[in-house]
């Protein structure tokens, strides 16, 4: 249930061309994952996944942030009516440039973290279908990046549309400092992964 949750979904939010509904999508992704993790039924991927949790938690919520940060200076979150947004909103870029690579699972963010070890809980389960679905779980997060690459350009790096012309800095610093900070924690539960699973997995964690 969890690979087919995993695939079905990115490839869904592939084709999407409103921001906040390739995020939704992404979000039934990551919960794919989670039960993946769980399904294991060693420590080890059970780890991985409830340590998910949190980390979906986490980027997700800075996504769609920045997200909404964007949607109140242009008024809109069409891919095809958005770009060119990174000169003028740096902040908002940045973050979401962290959090687009921490779902996508790239080391050392936090995303990567937990999907290594339900990797390794896959690995430890041995079986063949085992395998089957770790393919499908790094198949999605190739698929994962290549969507928030998409996203990233549409929305920042693409060429300017008549919406962003007029668009002169960031949206109010109560809607960019909490995007801000949840960038940082996506870094730092990634690089100190260590404190949080421990927290959350106790003697699992230790295994």
């Amino acid at each position: 249930i969890g690979a087919v949750t995993i695939i079905v979904a990115v490839m869904i939010a592939m084709v999407q061309h409103d921001v906040r509904r390739l995020l939704a999508w992404h979000a039934i992704s990551q919960v794919g994952y989670m039960v993946l993790g769980i399904g294991t039924m060693n420590p080890i991927g059970i780890a991985g996944g409830l340590f998910h949790m949190l980390n979906n938690s986490l980027y997700k919520s800075c996504l769609f942030l920045c997200v909404g940060a964007v949607e109140r200076r242009t008024g809109s979150t069409d891919l095809d009516e958005l770009g060119g947004l990174a000169r003028q909103m740096p902040a908002s870029f940045a973050a979401f440039l962290v959090a687009a690579l921490a779902i996508s699972g790239v080391p050392p963010l936090n995303g990567f973290a937990s999907k290594w070890l339900i990797y390794q809980g896959l690995v430890q389960d041995g079986s063949a279908a085992a395998f089957a679905f770790l393919v499908v779980a790094m198949f999605a997060s190739a698929l994962t990046m290549a969507s928030f690459l998409k996203a990233l350009t549409g929305i920042f790096l693409g060429q300017g549309s008549a919406r962003t012309m007029h668009v002169r800095g960031e949206a109010h610093a109560a809607m960019v400092a909490p995007a801000i900070v949840l960038a940082l924690l996506c870094i730092l539960a990634g690089v100190f992964y260590r404190i949080p699973l421990a927290a959350l997995a106790g003697g699992a964690a230790g295994t």
